[in-house]
């Protein structure tokens, strides 16, 4: 089962190295990794930004059912700007056809899109075998690759403005330490288009739900194994995405 938790490293880009004091409730919440704000500096290029990481561990919990939907959504306060936004899909690595892998993640995009009247994401995508996670080059990465914990499912980070709040990109990890397909043949895989469907709504602004009468949101903060429910929005997953695009 599946834990997804939140390390938060805020990457000040300026043309001078500076260093970002930490804040006392990043230092408290680094002491319990598994659902933490950690902030870390770095400091190089000409734009001013902030870098997000989610982190997914692997945890047992048992499903529930939605709880208030006023509660059963987190905003980061960042938000696109300017739609739709592009991306670039690297299948190397997944163990899967490249056909398989594209299809999972434009229904998990789509999915998004069909909730708001706005196009979040392009219709279209590029598929570019040397597209990387990680690296800060506004292009929205999604590939595979083996991250150093191998109880992280996947990983996603967001770069945004510090002034206006704008996310300019996003990249997303899914390890290669878990077997991934679709759960609905085999329910011992993880499920791509579960997953990506949720770490999508970080790359639209949406943070993780821990809270344990909210687990059957899309953004609840853990997933296993044989798990699709997150393929598709719950009520709350909706509200938080029109509140932020629109209905």
């Amino acid at each position: 089962m599946v834990f997804l938790t939140i390390t938060i490293l805020l990457s000040a880009i300026v043309s001078a190295s500076i260093l970002i004091p930490v804040n006392e409730k990043a230092k408290e919440h680094a002491k319990a990794p598994e659902k933490s704000p950690v902030i870390t500096e770095t400091a190089s290029g000409e734009w001013e930004l902030e870098r997000v990481d989610f982190i997914h561990y692997a945890k047992p919990e048992k499903p529930g059912m939605p709880g208030k939907t006023e509660t059963c959504y987190k905003l980061l306060g960042v938000k696109w700007n300017v739609l739709p936004v592009d991306y670039v899909i690297n299948p190397t690595n997944s163990g899967l056809l490249e056909e398989f892998v594209t299809n999972a993640i434009l229904t998990s995009a789509e999915t998004w899109d069909d909730a708001t009247s706005n196009e979040l994401f392009e219709n279209v995508y590029t598929i570019d075998n040397t597209a990387q996670y990680g690296v800060q080059n506004f292009e929205n990465a999604l590939a595979f690759g083996n991250y150093p914990d191998a109880n992280v499912i996947a990983v996603t980070s967001i770069w945004y403005t510090r002034r206006g709040k704008q996310i300019v990109e996003f990249d997303i990890l899914f390890d290669t330490d878990f077997t991934w397909g679709d759960a609905t043949l085999n329910p011992e895989l993880m499920d791509l288009q579960n997953i990506a469907t949720h770490e999508l709504g970080h790359g639209i602004g949406l943070a993780d739900i821990y809270t344990s009468t909210c687990s059957a949101v899309t953004m609840h903060g853990y997933s296993t194994e044989g798990e699709t429910s997150k393929r598709t929005l719950e009520q709350p997953d909706i509200m938080g995405l029109q509140k932020m695009y629109g209905i």
